[in-house]
């Protein structure tokens, strides 16, 4: 089983000017294109290494760039250790399909992970700001001939009283907001007309490219729309959601909470308590994943903090 990895560095000017021509027509800058989207403090590094140390039975591991590359990537000097990380360019992530490039959208770039050329049946797909934390199994995504899910089924907002309501006194819908939950609920729908979405972690996910080529090919029409987005957009599916609803509404799939994920919004919490959650973390052996969003906007004495328990996690015992 290999590993896919998205990262992006926004502060490369090459990038910023491929990315220029598409934010001149907007009055204001979307949301989706901030940048601390695009922003890098060097997580991938930590995100590769602890796949590495706490995963060993990951292959192969593809990071996928827009003619960038990591700057750790450079300093690899052993050839075994470095056959087994490629780097996947948009081009080639896009092959057949390059009409929608440049994207800077991580919707797209996810509907074409099963574009990968040589990429496992089955993969562990995840972002930059992910990181194993302890020893992981393989049983953690893939047991009992099931793959295995993590997350919450909720109730779609569409099936509740109050906002069915607000929206027929108000005259108003999210339709025109991009928001995680919506995403989800969306790409549910494709599937059945349940009245519950599995609502996903920010976490490691269990993929499979023959799955999601299946779905890509099966909802063209929209997939279309999803890879032509330059920036996310509502009406866009997140192929990792509809994966996991198609494979529960075929009976592949287990809902396994036991292996946990610390989120952590590094520029959300204070110093006290950003304190107490990587100890949590630490302490408790539940958790096995850690997702830290926003590492750029933390303060610099809390950004320093978390690189050195990220460093002392993940590469200092390694």
């Amino acid at each position: 089983m290999d590993a896919v990895i998205t990262w992006v560095d926004g502060s490369d000017p090459a990038h910023q000017a491929r990315m220029a021509p598409f934010l001149a027509g907007f009055e204001k800058k979307p949301i989706s294109a901030s940048s601390t989207r695009f922003a890098d403090c060097g997580e991938i590094k930590f995100c590769v290494m602890s796949i590495i140390r706490f995963a060993p039975w990951i292959d192969n591991i593809y990071i996928i760039t827009d003619s960038q590359q990591p700057p750790f990537y450079a300093r690899i000097k052993d050839p075994t250790l470095r056959k087994r990380i490629r780097i996947v360019d948009h081009k080639e992530l896009f092959s057949g399909y390059e009409y929608s490039l440049p994207v800077f959208n991580s919707l797209a770039i996810e509907a074409m992970l099963w574009n990968i050329s040589d990429l496992s049946d089955d993969f562990i797909y995840l972002n930059d700001d992910v990181m194993f934390v302890r020893p992981t199994p393989i049983e953690a995504f893939r047991a009992d001939h099931k793959y295995v899910l993590k997350g919450q089924m909720k109730m779609r907002k569409v099936e509740r009283w109050w906002y069915r309501l607000k929206n027929k006194f108000l005259g108003r819908s999210d339709s025109s907001r991009v928001s995680y939950r919506q995403l989800q609920e969306n790409s549910a729908a494709v599937i059945d007309n349940a009245c519950d979405y599995l609502d996903l972690p920010h976490c490691p996910h269990i993929l499979n490219r023959h799955i999601l080529k299946s779905l890509f090919q099966t909802n063209f029409k929209i997939f279309e729309k999803t890879i032509s987005y330059k920036f996310r957009h509502p009406q866009q599916l997140w192929a990792v959601s509809l994966f996991a609803h198609c494979v529960l509404a075929q009976g592949m799939a287990k809902m396994d909470n036991h292996f946990k994920t610390s989120n952590i919004k590094a520029n959300a919490v204070s110093q006290k308590k950003l304190f107490r959650l990587l100890n949590h973390t630490e302490r408790e052996h539940d958790y096995y994943f850690i997702c830290v969003q926003s590492l750029d906007l933390a303060k610099p004495e809390e950004q320093r903090y978390i690189l050195q328990w990220l460093t002392r996690i993940i590469l200092d015992a390694a």
